[in-house]
Protein backbone atom coordinates (compact mmCIF):
# COMPACT_ATOMS: atom_id res chain seq x y z
CA UNK A 1 0.00 0.00 0.00
CA UNK A 2 1.14 3.84 -0.57
CA UNK A 3 2.23 5.65 2.18
CA UNK A 4 2.16 9.26 0.56
CA UNK A 5 -1.47 9.81 -1.18
CA UNK A 6 -1.00 12.62 -3.64
CA UNK A 7 -3.99 14.88 -3.90
CA UNK A 8 -4.89 13.95 -7.72
CA UNK A 9 -4.71 10.39 -6.16
CA UNK A 10 -8.16 11.01 -3.21
CA UNK A 11 -11.33 9.45 -4.02
CA UNK A 12 -13.85 11.78 -5.04
CA UNK A 13 -17.24 10.11 -3.60
CA UNK A 14 -19.22 13.21 -3.03
CA UNK A 15 -21.50 14.66 -5.23
CA UNK A 16 -24.41 18.01 -5.98
CA UNK A 17 -21.71 20.82 -4.29
CA UNK A 18 -20.49 18.90 -1.92
CA UNK A 19 -17.23 17.48 -2.32
CA UNK A 20 -15.74 14.73 -0.46
CA UNK A 21 -12.61 12.99 -0.70
CA UNK A 22 -11.54 9.77 0.86
CA UNK A 23 -7.87 9.53 1.65
CA UNK A 24 -7.81 5.80 0.12
CA UNK A 25 -4.31 4.33 -0.15
CA UNK A 26 -6.02 0.71 -1.33
CA UNK A 27 -5.41 -0.88 1.71
CA UNK A 28 -9.02 -2.63 2.53
CA UNK A 29 -7.99 -3.55 6.48
CA UNK A 30 -7.89 0.17 7.30
CA UNK A 31 -9.94 1.45 10.87
CA UNK A 32 -10.23 4.70 9.67
CA UNK A 33 -11.37 6.95 7.24
CA UNK A 34 -10.59 10.42 6.35
CA UNK A 35 -11.76 13.08 4.37
CA UNK A 36 -11.44 16.36 2.92
CA UNK A 37 -14.76 17.83 2.38
CA UNK A 38 -15.47 20.99 0.63
CA UNK A 39 -19.29 22.48 0.50
CA UNK A 40 -19.93 25.45 -2.07
CA UNK A 41 -22.31 27.86 -0.97
CA UNK A 42 -25.89 26.33 -0.43
CA UNK A 43 -24.73 22.60 -0.78
CA UNK A 44 -26.00 20.04 1.55
CA UNK A 45 -25.82 16.46 2.58
CA UNK A 46 -29.61 16.49 2.11
CA UNK A 47 -31.49 13.62 4.19
CA UNK A 48 -30.26 13.15 7.11
CA UNK A 49 -27.37 10.82 7.26
CA UNK A 50 -27.23 7.43 9.48
CA UNK A 51 -24.38 5.11 10.20
CA UNK A 52 -22.68 3.13 12.89
CA UNK A 53 -19.59 4.76 14.68
CA UNK A 54 -18.22 8.46 15.11
CA UNK A 55 -16.83 11.24 13.39
CA UNK A 56 -14.65 13.89 14.24
CA UNK A 57 -13.58 17.22 11.82
CA UNK A 58 -12.54 20.71 12.06
CA UNK A 59 -13.98 23.17 9.47
CA UNK A 60 -10.68 24.71 8.16
CA UNK A 61 -12.66 27.55 6.65
CA UNK A 62 -15.94 28.96 5.74
CA UNK A 63 -18.87 28.16 7.72
CA UNK A 64 -21.66 25.29 8.21
CA UNK A 65 -24.57 24.07 9.76
CA UNK A 66 -24.04 21.01 11.05
CA UNK A 67 -27.25 19.22 12.26
CA UNK A 68 -27.64 16.11 14.63
CA UNK A 69 -30.40 14.67 16.26
CA UNK A 70 -32.63 17.34 14.95
CA UNK A 71 -30.90 20.15 17.36
CA UNK A 72 -28.54 22.48 14.89
CA UNK A 73 -25.07 23.90 15.42
CA UNK A 74 -23.46 26.79 13.47
CA UNK A 75 -19.95 26.21 13.49
CA UNK A 76 -17.21 28.35 11.91
CA UNK A 77 -13.30 28.29 11.13
CA UNK A 78 -11.34 26.55 13.71
CA UNK A 79 -13.94 25.07 15.34
CA UNK A 80 -14.35 20.89 15.34
CA UNK A 81 -16.96 18.57 16.31
CA UNK A 82 -17.54 14.99 17.20
CA UNK A 83 -20.41 13.28 16.94
CA UNK A 84 -22.04 9.58 17.38
CA UNK A 85 -22.78 9.24 13.59
CA UNK A 86 -25.74 6.45 14.34
CA UNK A 87 -27.87 9.51 15.39
CA UNK A 88 -29.13 11.08 12.04
CA UNK A 89 -27.01 14.03 10.69
CA UNK A 90 -26.50 16.76 8.06
CA UNK A 91 -24.13 19.91 6.90
CA UNK A 92 -25.34 22.24 4.69
CA UNK A 93 -23.56 25.24 4.07
CA UNK A 94 -25.68 28.61 4.07
CA UNK A 95 -22.86 31.00 3.54
CA UNK A 96 -22.16 32.72 0.17
CA UNK A 97 -18.50 31.01 0.79
CA UNK A 98 -17.08 27.45 -0.03
CA UNK A 99 -16.48 25.46 3.28
CA UNK A 100 -13.61 23.02 3.37
CA UNK A 101 -13.46 20.62 6.26
CA UNK A 102 -10.84 17.67 7.42
CA UNK A 103 -12.73 14.75 8.77
CA UNK A 104 -12.00 11.66 10.26
CA UNK A 105 -14.71 8.56 10.94
CA UNK A 106 -15.53 5.02 11.50
CA UNK A 107 -15.97 2.79 10.73
CA UNK A 108 -13.68 3.66 8.05
CA UNK A 109 -16.46 2.70 5.21
CA UNK A 110 -19.97 3.69 5.62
Amino acid sequence: PKVVVRPEDLLEIGSQGVSLKLVDNGTKTRALGMLLETYQPGASTGEKLRHAGEETGTLLEGRIVLEVNGQQFHLTAGESYVIDTGLPHSFTNQADVPCRIVSAHTPANF
